[in-house]
């Protein structure tokens, strides 16, 4: 009834795993004690004989309960802790089995008969062969729980030493008892004291449960514990003797021998016993460092040491657990190469490279980034994308659609205002690239923004090119079809004249054979303005073949008369011509403007043909004065600027006019494109100056301009000749 009623008590507390395992243990032999008591109190034998049966069901089953039990004290091992374990429950099934269809084979007793006692009848039987292996059985798991106790009871220290001495006594003698009844003692023989010993076994096991807590058997399995635990685990006395390493140690190490007590750790690891002893404290200390463990040689160990307290407060020892980080700390490395590397990349990229998450916060800020932007990595990181990139709103419904559809959303030459520092944001053309993240734990996307300023602008030069030598093609072609007639057509205007207005004597001999005064001729051609008509015939045909000669300049080869001249004096000689230009000085006094010059006061000759070099000075020269001029600006000048750069000599010819449109700029080198009124410009003069740096010279010919702050035509000369 004691091991009944402690049964009930741990009912409540059923889900923990020790508790249910001693519940079984409690019910099994409570089974057989309160058989056996109804055995003894039934006078009729049938009725007995059916106690009998029933007492089986706890003595068949109690012995492996109690091995079960054990075994969660002292935690398996070896050959114990395989499922195979799983298949002794076969006896005890077989002994029951017997029990209740022996009057069939009587394998579990042959003959039975009443025997009296004083103040009962006993039952007393001749024993069949499955009740010898029931016993053979059970007594050898009695006898296997009993080593793993006394093991546990030798290797324990603490509350679990009390449990496995409480545990001994508990298990011993019942076991005892049957043992005594089993061999027929005088005076033992009739009556089994197996129950009473089993009412003891309750109270001892009573005084483990309410005084050492018997039923935490999981936390106070010590040795399943620390073999449990995947790091190495020592327990040092005060005098720092080895009391206790786990499984993961001996593993780990070539001490296979310890003796519990007596083992110096200076003895099996004296790496670490130099390191233990210098740092540890009245206080738990965690550290990495580099030991070097017998069997395992030098690796990076987290170390925690931990002052162990026993009763009244004093300390009793240390707890030094280690967990090999190495192949951790190898990994953290080689993941903070790989993002250092990513990162490396991500920043040296050109590109402004962008992550944004679902929310519109930034996760990645490169230094293309912080070029175009001026916002560190830092305060970039983690801001919002709409307060450290104003300029990308525009797009946020395009960044929505990558994210949702998980499609790249590209959108070509957008103009962006950045804000540079000056008076005006400076407006630059990007390509935007918006490619979705698919990432479970992180989704977004990751903005490329391109700026393509330059690139546009080398676009329109090579467009720009491939007109002029599209109009190179022409022009030879056209240029000849065209000067043969022009030519009769001035020469025969002017021969016209002379036989109208001169009195040469074959003019005069014709005049007379057809009774013609010519004198009253020339008065009639003055009075109706025909050889003020004639003169301007032929003034518009020399300007066309001007523009002819123009035309052929974009076909000719001019290598034979190039030799070297300086750029400065070249200059110089343009800017007297231009003082001195009548038609330039009818319109606009070129000397009021004021020119000054700066840079390199010398720069190395540069192989050219010195007149074409003029005639594009004079060009841009002309234009600019015509421009500032016409916007009537307020004390025009001219800034030149020598430099070298890249084994090239140039000059910077910049005005403070008006500018130049960027409609106009795209357009500016375009043969026969002019802004002038039609009759003033041909439209010929900047393609042919264009002509004649890129094409016969193989330099550079650039404008750069913004409105309202004049226009800088920069003309650059290789210092040697190239092919």
């Amino acid at each position: 009834m004691a091991s009944i009623g402690l049964a009930v008590y741990l009912i409540h507390d059923r889900q923990n795993k020790g508790a249910r395992q001693m519940l079984f243990l409690l019910v099994c032999s409570g089974i057989w004690s309160v058989g056996y008591g109804l055995e003894l109190l039934c006078p009729d034998l049938a009725v007995k004989l059916w106690w009998v049966r029933v007492e089986y069901i706890g003595a068949a089953t109690v012995g492996l309960m109690l091995f079960r039990f054990v075994l969660m004290v002292t935690g398996p091992s070896g050959m114990l802790a395989g499922k195979w374990v799983n298949w002794l429950w076969v006896v005890p099934a077989l002994v029951i089995l017997a029990g209740f269809t022996n009057q069939w084979h009587h394998l579990l007793w042959r003959d039975v008969w009443l025997s009296v006692v004083p103040g009962a009848q006993t039952l007393q039987f001749h024993r069949g062969p499955v009740f010898w292996l029931h016993v053979v059985f059970s007594y050898s798991l009695i006898l296997i729980s009993f080593v793993l106790l006394l093991k546990s009871l030798v290797l324990s220290v603490g509350t679990l030493r009390m449990q496995v001495m409480v545990m001994l006594p508990g298990i011993i003698l019942p076991w005892v008892a049957n043992g005594l009844y089993l061999m027929e003692l005088p005076g033992l023989s009739n009556v089994d004291l197996s129950p009473l010993a089993f009412m003891v076994t309750s109270m001892v096991f009573a005084v483990g449960l309410f005084r050492y807590h018997l039923v935490n058997l999981i936390p106070l399995a010590h040795e399943a514990v620390m073999d449990g635990l995947g790091d190495p685990v020592i327990v040092l006395d005060m005098d720092d003797h080895v009391v206790e390493v786990n499984q993961a140690c001996l593993d780990v190490s070539d001490s296979d021998q310890m003796r519990p007590g007596r083992t110096h750790v200076k003895e099996m690891f004296p790496d670490l016993y130099k390191v233990v002893s210098r740092s540890r404290g009245v206080r738990a200390m965690e550290f990495q460092t580099v030991l070097e463990i017998p069997g395992t040689g030098q690796r990076e160990w987290h170390l925690r040491i931990s002052p162990l307290w026993g009763k009244r407060g004093r300390q009793s020892g240390w707890l030094v657990v280690l967990r090999d980080v190495t192949d951790q700390n190898e990994a953290e490395k080689e993941l903070r190469h790989a993002r250092n590397y990513v990162r490396s990349i991500i920043n040296s990229m050109p590109s402004v490279i962008i992550g944004v998450d679902r929310e519109g916060k930034v996760t990645q800020w490169n230094e293309g980034a912080v070029r175009l932007t001026g916002i560190s990595e830092d305060k970039g990181r983690g801001g919002r994308l709409t307060d450290l990139f104003p300029q990308i709103v525009p797009c946020l419904p395009d960044l929505e659609r990558a994210m949702e559809t998980r499609q790249v959303q590209r959108l070509e030459k957008q103009a962006l205002a950045i804000e540079t520092g000056g008076a005006e944001p400076q407006t630059i053309l990007a390509d935007i690239v918006i490619f979705p993240v698919s990432s479970r734990n992180m989704p977004g996307a990751v903005i490329r923004v391109d700026d393509i300023s330059e690139q546009v602008k080398i676009q329109e030069m090579m467009v720009q090119s491939e007109k002029m030598m599209s109009v190179g093609g022409l022009a030879a072609g056209m240029a000849h079809e065209i000067n043969n007639p022009l030519s009769g057509m001035i020469q025969n205007i002017q021969v016209i004249r002379n036989r109208l207005s001169k009195p040469l004597p074959a003019n005069i001999r014709a005049a007379e054979k057809h009774d013609v005064n010519l004198g009253s001729l020339q008065n009639y051609m003055e009075d109706r303005n025909i050889f003020y008509m004639m003169d301007q015939a032929v003034s518009v045909g020399d300007r066309a073949a001007k523009i002819v000669d123009n035309m052929l300049s974009f076909s000719r080869k001019h290598d034979s008369s190039r030799s070297s001249h300086s750029i400065p004096d070249m200059v110089d000689a343009t800017l007297m011509l231009l003082e001195n230009d009548y038609n330039l000085r009818r319109h606009y006094d070129f000397r009021a403007v004021e020119i000054e010059k700066t840079g390199l006061e010398t720069l190395p000759p540069v192989p050219c043909e010195k007149s074409k070099i003029q005639q594009v000075l004079f060009n841009i020269l002309k234009n600019g004065t015509q421009a500032m001029a016409l916007s009537k600006t307020e004390q025009p000048g001219f800034r030149i600027r020598y430099f070298t750069e890249n084994e090239m000599a140039g000059v910077e010819i910049t005005d403070n006019g008006p500018g130049i449109p960027e409609a106009v700029r795209k357009r500016i080198f375009e043969p026969f494109f002019t802004t002038k009124p039609v009759g003033t410009g041909t439209g010929l003069g900047l393609s042919v100056s264009y002509f004649i740096v890129v094409e016969n010279h193989k330099g550079e010919l650039t404008v750069d301009t913004l409105p309202g702050n004049g226009a800088a035509f920069t003309i650059k000369l290789p210092m040697r000749g190239k092919e």
